[in-house]
């Protein structure tokens, strides 16, 4: 009787072992584009914006990502060059949420975008940031500049959950093929100096359709 019960203690054990083991999956990088409002507590933004979709895939299309170098890298290697925000095929599959999100949006709402490239099965490279109007501004802040991040087995999607975070810290700064319609940012000392806001550009989008309309945008596409 006694070794029937110490038989049975065995397989239960065994049984609770095999059920309850923890086996760790690793996810596979996937490519993805994810585009959300994020609502805040008091009316801040001018939401909706009256921009055609071909209009925001222009402006998008005329951001470009200037990393910044230090002295020896400039002197050895030269200045880096301008790399575009997003290629063109990106480009396709990110101009119609936004664009939807963009008329969605209300004056609590601003629009954060989170963009994957897969590079291999545990890795992936993400852009993301976010986009509001103030005014007649539109706002682009970039968190994550094809930021490299490695799937890990047992750890959240942190990059997709907080797009508006940097996954590590980048040194760049964005540029915009038409300078005449961009506004300066007025950063505090803080900001000078340590580098704490994110990269952004403030685009009078106004004046961006007036030139847009006279063709004067279109003379200059990169």
């Amino acid at each position: 009787m006694i070794r029937k019960i110490h038989l049975l203690a065995v397989l239960v054990v065994a049984s609770l072992s095999t059920s309850c083991g923890y086996h760790a999956v690793t996810p596979q990088a996937e490519d993805a584009v994810v585009v959300k409002l994020v609502t805040v507590a008091s009316p801040t933004y001018n939401h909706p914006l009256s921009l055609s979709a071909q209009d925001l895939a222009v402006v998008l299309q005329g951001v470009r990502v200037k990393f910044k170098a230090n002295w020896l890298q400039t002197l050895i290697a030269g200045s880096p060059e301008s790399l575009p925000l997003f290629d063109d095929a990106v480009l396709a599959r990110v101009v119609p949420p936004l664009h939807q999100a963009l008329e969605q949006a209300s004056a609590q709402d601003r629009i954060v975008f989170y963009v994957a490239h897969r590079r291999s099965d545990v890795r992936r490279d993400v852009t993301s940031g976010t986009m509001f109007v103030k005014g007649r501004l539109l706002h682009l802040v970039l968190a994550n500049y094809l930021n490299p991040v490695d799937v890990l087995p047992g750890i959240l999607l942190y990059d997709q959950e907080n797009p508006e975070v940097a996954v590590v810290p980048q040194h760049f700064s964005l540029e915009f093929a038409w300078p005449e319609v961009v506004v300066e940012r007025k950063g505090d000392l803080m900001n000078g100096v340590f580098g704490a806001a994110p990269p952004g550009l403030m685009v009078d989008y106004d004046l961006f359709q007036k030139m847009r309309a006279q063709e004067l945008i279109a003379s200059r596409l990169p």
